[in-house]
């Protein structure tokens, strides 16, 4: 039992990695990869991280405009599962 709760603490920190990014300024920027309840598109969210850099938290707004513009389209969900193939 500690075993498997132990591999439970383990897996999110397995999945979530580090990413980088320069936006079109040239500013290099280091970001977590997101955990996002829909398919995750590496442009698209970079897209609406970069829209939100002027804000405290600009991790937490990119995240939220990307799971409400692209989450919430179920057909932009499919097309970029289809991408990923």
């Amino acid at each position: 039992m500690n075993k498997l709760l132990l591999l439970l603490l383990l897996i999110p920190n397995l999945v979530i990695g580090g990413e980088i990014f320069i936006n079109d300024q040239g500013i290099k920027i280091e970001y977590s990869k997101p955990s996002l309840s829909c398919f995750y598109d590496k442009e698209a969210y970079e897209g609406y991280l970069s829209t939100c850099l002027m804000l405290p938290n600009y991790e937490a707004c990119g995240q939220a405009k990307y799971e409400m513009h692209i989450c919430g389209d179920k057909e932009k969900v499919k097309q970029l599962q289809e991408k990923s193939k």
